[in-house]
């Protein structure tokens, strides 16, 4: 399948099994890779802001739309705000105040 070499997917160490290991799959140790918790985090935020989960559309160019129309919302409310850190550098992501 082409999406094989396009794609590379990270996981936790307690992801892995004996027998299946595909060649996109990358197992993360702790600590390692922290960029896949802040797409899980965003992820997590717009499931419940937009309904994301609840995505169910007949077409691709529809579904590609509304993926589309998700990450331009994001940045919208990201921008809202800035981005700054607190005394520690650490950023909170929060958009829950704008949920509908």
């Amino acid at each position: 399948m082409a999406y094989k070499e396009e794609m590379v997917v990270f996981a936790d160490e307690g992801f892995a099994k004996v027998d299946w290991h595909p060649i996109n799959l990358r197992l993360c140790q702790r600590g390692q890779w922290n960029d896949r918790m802040v797409v899980e985090t965003v992820l997590s935020m717009l499931t419940l802001v937009c309904h994301f989960k609840s995505v169910v559309h007949r077409r691709w160019q529809y579904f590609q739309t509304r993926v589309g129309s998700t990450m331009a919302l994001f940045n919208l409310l990201i921008q809202w705000d800035g981005l700054s850190p607190d005394v520690d550098g650490f950023v909170p992501l929060s958009i829950a105040r704008f949920s509908l």
